[in-house]
């Protein structure tokens, strides 16, 4: 009689399995973290110049008052309490930042799907354009243009000299994104439900709509959390260069550079809002690490 062996369970690896479970949780773990602290930045500039007993702008005590119950942060070189100040400023730098990636992402991307479903000649001028853009000194550019329209004042919720700012960085940071997208769209040019799609007969327009703008996604959002640090940065150092949001609102670039001058006397000035810059690019790299890395997986 025929007897037939039982074919042996396959083997589970010992240490990678618990390794990717590992890298998994702790993945989700950064991304939890990220996301709090990020909650918690914009809560408090929502809520903080709400109930606070001060305003930004109203003298709330002596000159250069070190932190306390009734100051959390101190205050500055004319007495205005800088815990509020900061979660103001904080607002206004947020808004910016929101409008500045938006902006960037939607013009970057357009360009970028245009490029890679375009003849080679349309594809060749708007890279051009954009190789010129990403390698001219980028400061230069924005301190041009911010110059150039500082005469805008308050628009809604932008203080004076906030939408020059964001015409500025948006001006030169689309760029970044039409590299990135037009390279991820002629990589999923080649795959097979695009090329199933062509042979359908389905126009352009309905293959980037369907097919390119979802797979785009993942990657172009986790680019833009990494914008957001990027765009801040700038944000903040526009004020070093005479640029930016227009005092006496505040905006943490400019908190920092009024602390400055009194930096070894009345270090809180400068350092509480450099604090808070800090949790927010920590936030926001832990929130961006968890993304890339969910695209290198997809794309494994």
């Amino acid at each position: 009689m025929l007897t037939q062996t039982p074919t042996p369970a396959p083997r589970k690896h010992w240490l990678r399995l618990p390794h990717w479970r590992f890298a998994a949780r702790r993945l989700r773990g950064a991304l939890a973290l990220g996301l709090a602290l990020l909650a918690l930045i914009v809560l408090a500039t929502i809520f903080v110049p709400m109930i606070s007993p001060y305003t930004a702008t109203e003298i709330a005590g002596k000159p250069l008052m070190p932190p306390s119950l009734a100051h959390l942060f101190g205050t500055d070189t004319a007495g205005r309490d800088v815990f509020v100040r900061t979660w103001v400023g904080g607002r206004n730098d947020l808004l910016m930042v929101v409008l500045v990636v938006v902006a960037s992402s939607a013009i970057g991307t357009l360009v970028g799907v245009v490029a890679s479903m375009s003849s080679q000649l349309t594809d060749s001028i708007l890279m051009r354009l954009t190789d010129a853009l990403i390698s001219f000194p980028g400061m230069i550019i924005v301190m041009a243009i911010a110059l150039v329209f500082s005469g805008v004042g308050e628009v809604g919720p932008f203080p004076r000299g906030a939408l020059p700012a964001v015409i500025a960085i948006v001006a030169i940071n689309w760029a970044s994104y039409t590299r990135l997208v037009r390279g991820e769209a002629l990589s999923l040019r080649s795959r097979d439900f695009i090329t199933a799609a062509t042979l359908l007969g389905y126009s352009k327009t309905r293959i980037i709509i369907r097919h390119l703008l979802p797979n785009l996604a993942t990657t172009v959002v986790a680019y833009m959390v990494v914008d957001a640090i990027v765009a801040v940065v700038t944000i903040a150092g526009m004020p070093f260069i005479g640029a930016g949001i227009q005092p006496p609102a505040p905006e943490w670039g400019s908190l920092m550079l009024a602390g400055s001058t009194v930096l070894y006397s009345a270090w809180w000035v400068t350092v509480m809002p450099g604090l808070v810059v800090t949790v927010y690019g920590i936030a926001l790299s832990l929130i961006a690490d968890s993304l890339l890395a969910e695209v290198d997986g997809g794309a494994r």
